[in-house]
């Protein structure tokens, strides 16, 4: 059986006898991450779990996500650009087959679906809604894993997986304010990729073009969520918050330009 690790020893500067902090109440929690994270976290890792703590801000993602898909796909520039992209894609299509790369059997296969997606906004609403669903939803539990797994694994502390899935849910909070903020940019957008991001600095932003992806992977809120994952990750471990910090930050620059390759093929390509 494997030994349980063992449990890292508080701050040189911190008091063993130091009583647990004041418990603060739900609604506190859900506004002082955004001002004093710190203090939040600490609070979480002294008191008994609450499912509060994560299901909220899950559940959040989840409403903000959706409501954002449906008001940037209801938006006429937004479905007149997936018009023209259903076009090129369509033309594309003709090309491949006179130069005998694509059947004409697979070519008309093709030619169906990139007309149902393309050019069908109901059908553009409901997946990328369900997208955004499982999106928000998964984020919380992943994130919780990579802090409980840099905790045990290089941080080499122990601590329940049920305080990471608080400290996450809480700390994603930002990216629910984030959702908020594209909300508020599609109401009445010239781009299907409004974002709060470098990119929105960027001259006819397109997505297939890396050094314009690489202005959209800065994204302001991602920063803000990551710090605040790096205290929290800090708190429960109960080390300098730079230590744990380089864990969360090195996890985010690899797996962000994955993400963004992975929407850029999922915009252009079927």
């Amino acid at each position: 059986m494997e030994e349980p690790l063992p449990v890292q020893e508080s701050l040189p500067n911190a008091r063993p006898d130091a009583p647990p902090p004041p418990a603060m109440s739900f609604a506190a929690r859900l506004l002082n991450v955004f001002a004093i994270p710190g203090e939040v976290f600490e609070t979480v890792r002294a008191n008994r779990f609450s499912v509060a703590n994560w299901l909220l801000p899950a559940v959040l993602l989840a409403v903000v996500g959706v409501l954002t898909v449906v008001v940037m796909f209801s938006q006429p520039s937004i479905q007149k650009q997936m018009r023209e992209q259903g076009d090129q894609q369509a033309k594309s299509l003709e090309l491949q087959v006179k130069a005998g790369k694509v059947a004409q059997a697979d070519a008309e296969q093709l030619l169906t679906i990139t007309r149902w997606w393309f050019f069908n906004p109901d059908a553009q609403k409901i997946v990328k809604s369900v997208v955004a669903v499982v999106t928000g939803v998964a984020s919380v539990f992943w994130w919780a894993f990579i802090l409980w797994l840099g905790g045990r694994r290089f941080l080499k502390v122990q601590f329940g997986y049920l305080k990471t899935l608080e400290v996450a849910g809480l700390a994603l909070l930002i990216s629910v304010l984030g959702q908020i903020v594209v909300l508020a940019l599609t109401v009445n957008p010239t781009k299907i990729f409004a974002a709060p991001s470098l990119a929105l600095v960027a001259p006819n932003f397109e997505a297939n073009r890396e050094s314009y992806l690489m202005l959209g992977a800065a994204l302001v809120f991602a920063f803000w969520q990551i710090s605040v994952l790096s205290v929290g990750l800090a708190r429960l471990a109960r080390v300098p918050y730079l230590r744990a910090a380089w864990f969360v930050f090195a996890i985010w620059v690899i797996q962000e330009p994955l993400r963004l390759m992975g929407d850029a093929l999922g915009q252009f390509r079927l």
